[in-house]
């Protein structure tokens, strides 16, 4: 089995949020949070931020297009109007940013674009729901609904990082945890071959996570356990089971369309069977079957070849066997040049 771990430690790399985009990242969302901590009524809520997301779970993969921040009024839980919770966040941010700031269903964003690739930092109010937090519905129609939890969303996304955390510090490669690289790796793949269908990357990180979970990985290097994710992946989406939250413990939601699941099965199963072959051709062949499944992203290919194959998975000839090729057919038109 060809493990090919440093073309695995470099893909990593290049899908991994860094340099300009990493930088920028941190200071828009560190100064988004001053913004709104600084500001005297939401102080005066018991306000408190958070980086929430891929980004703060280091499950994001590049170029990383939005950071969450989850904006907690301590001193609120759902009795209060999701509208009155909503437009002090909202007119804090206006205040600053102008129209930069743009609403969303229940999120403000800030546009934070420097070379037109849409980056932006959401920033999302929450309250309390008993022991977890509570956002607004995404209808706001429903904002003034006369059943309070038809008002709020039930979160708690601070638990997944801490879930993340957990699951990452046991499984190994080269003495790093396997769970979040393998995120990304996944979330790269679904987003190089689905692009906007659904299920979006959050789906797929959860499928991960189970797949984790469930014992279904193992491996010394990452690509056996990237291959036995994929494994899983598929195996879950063909079952049609019912994906389960694990910070909530019940059925994710919204639901995926079954047309979507349908899909995405169909997708992953090819690409599953394609990292079985993987692991049991030659090194040249292996790498072209990763790059394949990995594609590119705006760095270009994400899985390079290894030393001696070429862009076709072939084994590139030694100098020494393209020498004694070519001296034998210089002999054979001798009598032409002449």
């Amino acid at each position: 089995m060809e493990e090919l771990a440093e073309q695995f430690k470099k893909a990593l790399a290049r899908i991994e949020i860094s340099g300009d985009k990493r930088r920028r990242a941190t200071e828009a969302q560190t100064e988004i949070r001053e913004v709104l901590e600084s500001a005297d009524n939401l102080r005066a809520l018991g306000v408190e931020t958070v980086l929430i997301g891929s980004y703060a779970r280091q499950t994001g993969i590049y170029p990383g297009k939005d950071v969450d921040v989850f904006v907690k009024l301590t001193k609120l839980d759902t009795s209060a109007p999701p509208q009155e919770v909503y437009d002090q966040v909202r007119d804090v941010l206006v205040l600053e940013y102008g129209k930069r700031a743009e609403e969303q269903p229940r999120s403000i964003k800030v546009s934070f674009d420097t070379d037109g690739d849409g980056f932006a930092v959401d920033s999302v109010p929450a309250v309390h729901m008993g022991r977890r937090w509570a956002i607004p519905r995404r209808d706001r129609q429903r904002w003034e609904a006369a059943d309070v939890s038809e008002r709020w969303v039930e979160t708690d996304p601070e638990h997944l990082g801490k879930l993340t955390g957990g699951l990452n510090s046991k499984l190994k490669v080269d003495g790093q945890g396997a769970y979040v690289p393998t995120v990304k790796l996944v979330r790269q793949t679904r987003r190089h071959h689905m692009r906007e269908q659904k299920p979006g990357g959050l789906y797929f990180e959860l499928l991960t996570y189970w797949a984790f979970v469930g014992g279904a990985v193992s491996g010394d290097g990452f690509a056996e356990v990237f291959a036995g994710t994929l494994k899983a992946i598929a195996a879950q989406l063909t079952s049609g089971r019912v994906v389960i939250d694990p910070v909530l413990e019940r059925s994710y939601r919204p639901t995926p369309e079954p047309a979507d699941i349908a899909n995405a099965a169909q997708v992953f199963a090819r690409l599953a069977a394609k990292a079985e072959e993987a692991l049991r051709v030659d090194r040249c062949q292996a790498a072209l079957r990763w790059r394949e499944i990995l594609g590119t992203n705006d760095r270009g290919p994400c899985f390079e070849f290894p030393p001696g194959c070429d862009e076709r998975g072939q084994p590139i000839r030694r100098v020494r066997e393209v020498a004694a090729v070519g001296s034998k057919e210089a002999g054979s038109f001798a009598g032409y040049d002449a």
